[in-house]
């Protein structure tokens, strides 16, 4: 275990010395400045537009960082050499590529945690309460990230760098479409062949939908706890676990040389 985190505090180093964690730091605070300033616009109710530039704007820096961290890291790999590192310390193939996830894991999670310290005194000033259904989906929008980032690392192992990313923000907006396309062909359109096409990608293709629970939220919509709270976790942890075990399967049978 010891050799894991030394690696994962390496990997962590090397990525927080980018300039663009500065970037999505500066970029973090210029939206909440805007967002401060929206603040006094009351739409349905006072707040409503706050929390919605806040939480859509998190969102896609969120996932920009998820984006970008899993392709640096994958650049270095792959010019560096870092792959060397489990035949160098002898740690095997399968605890190298968790200590690869858990740095992923560790570089989304601390751009969050900044978001949520700055919304929770940012909310609770303005609220003067603590608003969990706002933080909660910040959350949410974290395990939605990493599932990003995790989804590149796995396509790497199959394809071309630049391919995997675009493999993988296309099963992203796929996978953030799935619950509307559900109800239109089970519920509107009501269409054999949609409806056994929309439950054929909605258990095939990653549901992100899962994790976007922002209308409900800022609307302050009933909220079922399993949905809201249980059923993404247990989603993002099954989840994890099938794109770590068919990434493991192939990084096993992976030639390591320089220049891939």
């Amino acid at each position: 275990m010891n050799k894991i985190f030394s690696i994962i505090k390496f990997f962590s180093k090397s990525l927080f010395k980018e300039k663009a964690t500065i970037l999505f730091v500066i970029l973090a605070v210029v939206m909440i400045v805007i967002a401060f300033g929206l603040s006094d616009i009351d739409i349905a109710r006072k707040y409503k537009l706050l929390e919605d530039v806040l939480l859509t704007s998190q969102m896609f820096l969120l996932h920009i960082a998820a984006l970008f961290y899993s392709f640096e890291f994958l650049q270095k790999e792959r010019s560096l050499g870092l792959f060397v590192l489990p035949l160098s310390t002898g740690l095997s193939r399968q605890y190298y590529l968790i200590s690869v996830f858990l740095t992923l894991l560790f570089m989304v999670f601390s751009i969050f945690l900044s978001f949520f310290v700055i919304d929770t005194i940012l909310l609770w000033i303005l609220e003067k309460k603590f608003v969990f259904e706002v933080l909660w989906q910040l959350f949410l929008y974290s395990l939605s990230s990493i599932v990003l980032s995790f989804l590149i690392i796995m396509f790497s192992n199959f394809v071309s760098l630049m391919n995997s990313i675009i493999y993988s923000v296309a099963l992203f907006f796929i996978g953030n479409g799935l619950d509307e396309f559900y109800i239109y062909s089970h519920y509107i359109k009501k269409e054999k062949i949609l409806e056994n096409l929309s439950s054929f990608f909605y258990y095939i293709f990653p549901n992100f939908s899962i994790f976007d629970k922002q209308a409900i939220v800022v609307n302050r919509g009933y909220i079922d706890f399993g949905d809201f709270f249980v059923y993404p976790v247990i989603y993002f942890s099954i989840l994890s676990l099938i794109i770590f075990s068919i990434t493991l399967l192939k990084y096993k049978k992976r030639v390591l040389r320089f220049g891939e």
